[in-house]
């Protein structure tokens, strides 16, 4: 046998044998995406509470805003809500304008000062009655409620436990249908979106209080939290 033959048989050899090797032994893996839901009922609940007072000045509709912000104060702190319990999310002061139609200008109105309140109830047996005295006090719109629970980080672990379970069972029953085994963990991500229920009625609602005998009632409903997961897993012969 001439070199040429001899390194030609090498080649060869080692050509087929790279063929012989499984496919599934370097690159076969699965991909599953799942999901893990743990119901959960609210316990708390967040409102902003919006303070909004016009004048023909900025120092007059600021002067309104901080009298009517030190009212709706006192009257939280009466119905027991904390002061560390109840912040500025934010505060403005804006020019007003109105278009004439006639003089086909605008028109300066005067300023708008805007106060926004965060205010958290941690019994939500006294949310009716936060609504009720805020509006009392002067405040103009309570546009969002959004209920939380102090239970959501461990219902979000619970969550995520059953996600990886449901994830690591379907891939499994994909490897057993292809033949093959689950091998190792390859990869693994997950997403939290968090669901907040939103009472969208509580605007209404609450600045009815002004002119009804009748005390806003609300009622959260229980919520889910879903937590999704992608993880991949290598295949194997069996």
């Amino acid at each position: 046998m001439n070199k040429m033959s001899f390194f030609s048989s090498i080649i060869l050899f080692f050509t087929f044998s790279a063929f012989a090797l499984p496919l599934y032994a370097a690159d076969s893996a699965v991909t599953v995406s799942a999901q893990g839901t743990v119901s959960v009922k609210p316990d708390m609940a967040e409102l902003r509470i919006q303070l909004i007072d016009r004048a023909r000045t900025a120092e007059q509709s600021a002067a309104l805003s901080a009298k009517k912000h030190k009212t709706v104060q006192q009257a939280l702190r009466a119905v027991g809500v904390s002061i560390n319990d109840t912040g500025t999310k934010s505060f403005s002061i804006r020019q007003e304008w109105e278009w004439n139609n006639s003089t086909r200008k605008r028109n300066f109105k005067g300023y708008v000062a805007t106060h926004v309140l965060h205010v958290i109830v941690k019994n939500l047996d006294d949310v009716g009655r936060v609504i009720d005295a805020s509006v009392r006090a002067g405040a103009n719109e309570i546009p969002i409620i959004r209920f939380t629970s102090s239970e959501y980080e461990k219902k979000r672990r619970e969550a995520l436990v059953k996600a990886v379970e449901n994830a690591k069972k379907d891939a499994q029953i994909m490897a057993m249908a292809s033949g093959l085994s689950l091998g190792k963990l390859l990869d693994m991500q997950h997403e939290y979106n968090p669901v907040y229920p939103v009472h969208g009625m509580a605007q209404g609602r609450a600045e009815k209080a002004l002119s009804s005998t009748v005390p806003t009632e609300i009622f959260p409903s229980e919520q889910d939290v879903n937590v999704s997961v992608h993880c991949r897993w290598s295949l194997v012969g069996k």
